[in-house]
């Protein structure tokens, strides 16, 4: 799900219409996917949407219950020891995995223009910025960057 467009995009890297659009789709998605990942929940497009996958939160717990309950019977009946271990590991881990994203979804957010506005930020700071390593430039961060935009919407998880 893309928390910005491709018109936003092009117009905050201040790029021409055919400027390719994969590279830009791929930049949407990363910065999307790291401020959902910053933020420790999912963000929606709409409330309709944020609704629906609240609304489908207990069918996913439900769901990654069985799943495990199935993993560990099909894991039960593995013969070596240390293959049967490996087995339920993984089977706990998975569940793990679908239980966290449940609650992102549970605990979700609508974008708000913070949220868009830190996206845009960092998709202009990856088509500025196309490698890991900048040679002969300095560059601090900006007070009023991506996480000040999204801090007071992140969810602090405690171990």
């Amino acid at each position: 799900m893309s928390l910005v467009t491709l018109a936003q995009a092009r117009a905050h890297c201040r790029v021409d219409p055919d400027y390719p659009a994969e590279q830009l789709a791929g930049y949407i998605a990363g910065a999307s996917a790291a401020a959902q990942d910053y933020l420790n929940r999912a963000v929606f497009p709409d409330t309709e949407s944020l609704q629906a996958a609240r609304a489908g939160y207990s069918l996913a717990v439900g769901g990654a219950a069985d799943a495990r309950r199935t993993a560990l019977t099909a894991a039960d009946a593995i013969a070596g020891y240390e293959a049967r271990c490996a087995a339920k590991r993984i089977a706990e881990v998975v569940h793990e995995e679908a239980l966290r994203a449940a609650d992102r979804a549970l605990h979700g957010i609508v974008a708000n223009d913070a949220i868009q506005s830190a996206v845009l930020l960092t998709v202009g700071h990856l088509f500025a910025n196309r490698s890991g390593v900048v040679i002969g430039a300095s560059s601090i961060e900006l007070d009023l960057g991506v996480k000040a935009l999204l801090r007071p919407h992140r969810r602090v998880m405690m171990p």
